[in-house]
């Protein structure tokens, strides 16, 4: 007990010994190590009270830690504190850019191909008569209009019918030269034959001739025949018939159709009464009638020039008649002549038609389908293509991302489009247009 006692005050005179400069590192280390502590945990504190997660689509989400936005499942991104840089990459640029100069997205591509299509267009066309079945009848010797047999234009005649008396004093005075030269110089021939010759050029007959001599009395009216079997129509009709027939194709669909529906038993002058009355005057060598011989027509087709060159001479063309229950006619194609009206250019197809029975009626609007093959043409799906109204565009994939491009479409056939210009071979281009457009402000075509 005594030995202990005497250890601890010897221990206890031991340390009184030691000065304070002894103890004075060891408390500088102590502290040092306690004022890192302490700042890393408040660093760590300050970060973690800091950091705050948010969803993109629904930023009223704020969390303190990652995890998925409770309203769509999207992962919470972290906020970024004010003042604090991001760094643009490459990628991100891309984003950055104007929503109406480009578009991201991985879909469908597709690139222009060269195939053999095979393709029906239609073309516009109207009955018309076939011009070298038409005949004029003019007046070989001028006179006064004695008696008319026809009353209306498109007025159906045949060959040989009668169709006027003229009275013609030149004609009188000739036929009183022959009954002279008949009772006063019967030895004459050479004369007697130049005055029957003269007779004849007048458009005397034989047999009126023969007539004549025999009963040496004088003809004061002759009648004027038609030549061939059709319709007769004047020379002012037949101008306007002309004219509604060239403009038929261009207007249908237009107001057109009834107006152009024109024929010899339908016409917009049919049954109209002939402008030619009994006591008028004619001239010699004026054109008093025309005879419309229809055993044989055109049709006649206005195509886009684009479709010209497909179409052949004897190639197979169907014809359906508009507003009438005939059925579908197979012709083919006689005669094919470039044609060129106000400055836009298409070509005049022709068709000879056989109609014996009437069947087609002259100025009767019709439709003409031909059977084309394009070879060596560049094709696109249809889909592809987006019709601005103005014009079209294809959306064009360059480094992951499409760009709206305008384009020169030709003809269409099903579900392909002819490619005309605007993109190279090579080019990839969006296999459906119409889901990248989410508004009308989106396309901006450089």
């Amino acid at each position: 007990m005594n030995g202990n006692l005497r250890n601890r005050k010897w221990n206890v005179e031991r340390r009184r010994g030691k000065p304070l400069s002894f103890y004075f590192p060891l408390l500088t280390f102590i502290s040092l190590i306690l004022l890192v502590a302490a700042c890393k945990k408040v660093t760590k504190d300050s970060t973690h009270q800091s950091d705050e997660y948010t969803c993109p689509m629904h930023p009223q989400i704020v969390q303190d830690k990652p995890g998925a936005c409770p309203i769509c499942g999207m992962d919470l991104v972290r906020k970024e504190r004010h003042g604090e840089e991001m760094k643009i990459t490459n990628e991100l640029s891309v984003l950055l850019k104007p929503t109406n100069s480009a578009v991201v997205s991985e879909i469908k591509t597709v690139i222009p191909v060269k195939r053999e299509v095979e393709w029906t267009t239609q073309a516009n066309g109207v009955i018309t008569y076939d011009t070298r079945r038409a005949v004029t009848l003019p007046a070989r010797f001028g006179g006064r209009v004695e008696k008319l047999y026809v009353k209306y234009n498109f007025q159906q005649i045949k060959r040989g019918q009668k169709i006027l008396e003229l009275y013609s004093p030149d004609l009188v005075t000739a036929q009183r030269e022959l009954l002279y030269l008949l009772e006063s110089d019967v030895n004459n021939e050479v004369l007697i034959n130049a005055t029957r010759q003269k007779l004849t050029l007048l458009g005397v007959s034989n047999v009126q001739l023969n007539q004549l001599i025999t009963s040496r009395k004088e003809l004061y009216s002759f009648p004027l025949f038609s030549s061939i079997d059709g319709y007769i129509v004047e020379e002012t009709e037949l101008k306007k018939l002309t004219t509604i027939a060239q403009q038929a194709p261009s207007g249908i669909g237009g107001g057109m159709i009834a107006e152009a529906n024109v024929s010899p038993s339908s016409s917009p002058t049919a049954n109209s009464e002939i402008l030619i009355r009994e006591g008028m005057y004619v001239s010699q060598g004026q054109t008093i009638f025309n005879v419309i011989n229809t055993e044989q027509v055109w049709a006649e087709f206005d195509l886009n020039q684009q479709d010209a060159e497909y179409v052949h001479l004897d190639e197979a063309v169907r014809i359906s008649f508009n507003n009438s229950g005939s059925e579908l006619l197979n012709a083919k194609v006689d005669f094919i002549q470039p044609f060129f009206s106000t400055g836009k250019s298409f070509v005049k197809v022709r068709a000879y038609l056989d109609n014996p029975k009437a069947t087609y009626k002259i100025g009767q609007l019709i439709t003409a389908n031909f059977r084309m093959i394009a070879t060596g043409k560049q094709w696109i799906p249809a889909s592809s293509v987006l019709d601005l109204g103005t014009e079209e565009i294809v959306f064009v994939k360059k480094r992951g991302i499409f760009r709206p491009r305008a384009v020169t479409i030709g003809r269409r056939s099903g579900d392909w489009m002819e490619l005309v210009n605007g993109i190279e071979s090579s080019d990839s281009i969006a296999y459906q247009a119409q889901f990248m457009v989410d508004s009308e402000s989106f396309i901006k075509v450089n």
